[in-house]
């Protein structure tokens, strides 16, 4: 997914401001003021994910033969920017989606262990923040109650890029430790994956965007401590440089929470080199449209089948 900042910035024809939401921060997944309250980023499971009631028998409540994978986390899951604009698409989400152009984890999982299917439930949602995750995972917990695996993409919305990060970095960890401790109480034999941020901020993409659409880059100038350009409209090498600290920061506590419980791993560092491209942007250049979405499960899969045994 789009890193916070950068998700405004690809959008900027449509937003007014580095750091504001374009759109609604709930159905966009771009960073809003507050965040989306917690009531509204618990969808039910149905909603954001496929439905396992209609493809499978009822789902395992034996904790030594956990079945099935649950995803909670921001827009990046939804299969948002393979629809309309703001919709999330859960079939073509790369994690738990039912399209065969996506290829998702949960379709290779199936392929290699057939008694995974059916058993899916994503409650992801555009906009949503950490303190939601456990939220989220209690409502993936009732369709899916011991899951083999728990993915968990998160950080995007949390980023504040306004010199409170490293305290706010703190406050995260706690949300996300809050989530691995209740989806491991529930199945504690589960997998969890924590991947990192999907790419990182870089000169050459930034640059190639404004070569497209020169109206784009007064958005993306200024003083803020992440923008691109300086008030000069030069390209800003702190900026860059700031916004990548700040994600590492997030990044490394995801790190230390994870290895609080023997069934997490983070991916290492793998999505951290996915390299943007043009092509596997949706129209709102917020989101990855299908081919994107496919690279994507593809970039992730080999730490999934590492981490299932497969």
């Amino acid at each position: 997914m789009i890193t916070h900042p950068r998700r405004a910035i690809l959008s900027a024809v449509a937003c007014v401001s580095l750091l504001t939401a374009c759109g609604s921060g709930a159905s966009s997944g771009g960073p809003s003021s507050a965040g989306p309250s917690p009531s509204a980023a618990g969808p039910s499971p149905s909603a954001a994910g496929p439905s396992p009631s209609a493809a499978a028998p009822t789902a395992t409540s034996d904790v030594s033969h956990p079945v099935g994978v649950i995803a909670i986390g921001h827009s990046g899951l939804t299969g948002e920017g393979t629809g309309a604009t703001s919709e999330a698409v859960p079939e073509n989400s790369w994690a738990t989606g039912t399209s065969s152009d996506v290829n998702s984890v949960y379709l290779r999982l199936v392929a290699g262990l057939p008694e995974t299917e059916g058993h899916v439930a994503n409650a992801a949602q555009g906009g949503a923040t950490a303190d939601t995750l456990s939220s989220q995972a209690t409502a993936a917990l009732q369709v899916v109650p011991v899951p083999a695996l728990a993915i968990i993409s998160t950080i995007d919305n949390d980023i504040q890029c306004d010199g409170t990060d490293p305290q706010h970095t703190t406050e995260f960890g706690k949300s996300v430790q809050t989530a691995l401790d209740t989806i491991v109480a529930a199945s504690p034999n589960v997998k969890i994956l924590v991947v990192g941020q999907l790419g990182r901020p870089r000169a050459d993409f930034v640059e190639s965007l404004v070569a497209k659409d020169p109206t784009v880059k007064t958005a993306l100038m200024g003083s803020d401590m992440c923008a691109f350009y300086d008030s000069n409209g030069n390209v800003s090498t702190k900026g860059f440089a700031t916004l990548n600290a700040i994600i590492q920061g997030y990044e490394d506590e995801e790190a230390r929470v994870c290895k609080l419980h023997p069934q997490c791993r983070t991916d290492g560092g793998v999505r951290a080199g996915w390299i943007d491209k043009f092509e596997y942007f949706s129209p709102d250049l917020a989101h990855l449209n299908v081919p994107g979405q496919a690279a994507e499960a593809a970039l992730i899969w080999p730490v999934v089948k590492d981490l299932m045994g497969l």
